[in-house]
């Protein structure tokens, strides 16, 4: 089931992108004439680039022992053993699949496989630059797993050290002494457990010490020793080599410190070992010998595979390179650069800004222009239809207004006539004189009147209220009484007085319904108004 759970992701790391190293390929194919470097140099660095061109096919190999090895942990009912040697694989290959290898083989680690487990565990922090989780491991370790100390003590003793030697040179200064001086401390007593003598491991753990303790000439010595002898693998092989050019390099021989560093780069690359140092080595030693552009290749190529290996204090060292050979090319570069040209170029630009100006105004003036004519003709239709609603307005309020007192007046009259007996003069009274008849037909007025000052107003004020809850006037009668005393306050009249005066309401019917008809609506009071206010008025309309 794990190995089901991780297969996708695995897949997709072990197959990375080949458009990023056909790039660096492209780059290194170019021919190296170079006079300030040596025949040897050049001939190291030709086998270095021929190398590069087998990377392709060495991942193609490795791809096809991986698989195989993952075939055959998918039928094993127990897959440690199976686990461990994809670990191996990935150990210098990829830092975050060899950490879910690690997980892989805790699920299925028995308590005597712990010691061994933990070890593997430590060196891939280690190596991913996660120092301190490694230390909380390896500075337990002893004390948890004593009695396994001598079949595991090369391995304690070697991961242990480098964790103290690589603290002490990323922390420096006194810390960084006392640090030193454990990691020497812990050599010594590997030395104790390194048998037979003349073995390639003997001779490095020697030469190591050398280095650390100063005495650089002995470390060289010995680390040709160790070259000669026969190498566990061809990745300890590139470390032996990249200590041995370290050890050059500090006593100032920066010729055979390129040379032994270009052995590692080589055999890196034949173990596809991307956690490494000895390509930016090769890039900062070429950059001080003024080769830049070599420099800038293989300083990129470093990058990238820090960021394949996902080593995080790698990439760290090797963005402390990567600008300020970037910076020392592009100096070169634009000290190459024709002042004609860049000058010619500054008067092109100055004349197509001006050219592209010029356009750009006469199109603003032409559109100001365009919206200046538009916002004259909106405001003649505004003053025409303001015009208009007021003279509607005042003809209707007015009349309306008088025509009621009137007829008022005249049931006065009547009532009066009645109450006297006088009824021949009651007799008199046209039938046809009537306050409610003659209201309707002020309604029937106001409607039209409305409808003329806001045509869609039914249909987009229904729009407001649920569909269940909307307006329906009578027949023959486009507005209900909800209807115009919206349509009254969209004309702007909000007094509820005035309203229900105009309509001949109680102040309390204008307000029952106005309740009514908001609570109809799923809008805020706030947000119901101001939607009413946007109904489209005539003016709109015609401008529209």
């Amino acid at each position: 089931m794990i190995l089901r759970k991780y297969l996708v992701p695995l897949q997709q790391i072990l197959y990375p992108m080949a458009r990023k190293y056909v790039i660096v390929l492209v780059l290194i194919c170019f021919s190296l004439c170079v006079n300030a470097l040596n025949d040897s140099i050049k001939a190291d660095l030709n086998r270095l680039n021929k190398t590069l061109l087998e990377r392709p096919s060495l991942e193609a190999d490795k791809r096809h022992i991986i698989d195989s090895l993952i075939r055959v942990a998918a039928t094993q009912e127990n897959a440690y053993n199976s686990y461990h040697q994809l670990l191996e694989e990935y150990k210098s290959y990829n830092y975050d699949t060899a950490l879910i290898y690690i997980q892989f083989m805790e699920s299925e680690a028995t308590p005597q496989q712990m010691p061994e487990l933990e070890l593997e565990q430590a060196f891939v922090y280690l190596s991913g630059g996660l120092f301190k989780e490694a230390s909380d491991i390896l500075t337990t370790w002893l004390q948890r797993y004593e009695t396994e100390l001598p079949k595991f003590s090369v391995s304690y003793y070697v991961t242990h050290s480098r964790l103290m030697w690589d603290l002490a040179d990323n922390v420096g200064g006194e810390l960084g002494k006392q640090y030193n001086a454990e990691g020497i401390r812990l050599n010594r007593v590997l030395l104790t457990y390194l048998q037979p003598t003349d073995t390639a491991v003997y001779w490095y753990a020697h030469a190591v010490l050398d280095l650390r303790e100063g005495n650089y000439e002995r470390g060289i010595v010995r680390c040709l020793h160790s070259l000669s002898a026969t190498q566990p693998s061809v990745h300890y092989q590139a470390i032996t080599a990249s200590t041995l050019a370290y050890l050059y390099r500090k006593t100032g021989d920066n010729q055979s410190a390129l040379h032994y560093y270009i052995e590692a780069a080589i055999c890196d690359i034949r173990s596809l070992t991307y956690e490494t140092v000895a390509m930016r080595n090769i890039a900062e030693l070429l950059f001080e010998e003024g080769e830049t552009k070599l420099a800038d290749r293989y300083i990129h190529i470093a990058m990238q595979d820090a960021q394949r290996y996902h080593a995080r204090h790698r990439q760290v060292g090797v963005a402390e390179s990567l600008p300020i050979i970037e910076e020392r090319l592009l100096s070169q570069s634009r000290l190459q650069q024709n002042i004609a040209i860049l000058l010619l170029t500054i008067v092109a630009v100055l004349l197509l800004i001006g050219v592209i100006g010029i356009l750009l105004l006469r199109r603003q003036n032409k559109a100001i222009r365009a919206a200046q004519q538009t916002i004259d003709d909106m405001n003649r239709r505004l003053k025409e239809a303001n015009k208009l609603k007021e003279e509607l307005l005042g003809t209707l309020l007015t009349s309306r207004s008088q025509y009621i007192n009137d007829v008022r007046k005249y049931q006065q009259e009547v009532k009066q006539f009645a109450v006297n007996r006088q009824w021949n003069a009651l007799m008199t009274i046209p039938k046809q004189v009537d306050a409610h008849v003659q209201r309707a037909t002020l309604d029937r007025q106001l409607d039209a009147m409305l409808l003329s000052l806001y045509p869609t107003f039914v249909q987009d004020f229904n729009a407001l209220l649920r569909p269940n809850e909307q307006l329906i006037a009578k027949k023959d009668e486009p507005f209900s009484p909800q209807l115009r005393i919206f349509a009254l306050i969209r004309l702007g009249i909000t007094q509820n007085e005035v309203i229900a005066d105009i309509l001949d309401y109680s102040v309390n019917t204008v307000y029952t319904y106005k309740t009514r008809v908001i609570a109809a609506s799923d809008l805020s009071p706030e947000e119901f108004y101001r939607a009413l206010m946007l109904i489209p008025s005539l003016s709109r309309t015609t401008q529209a």
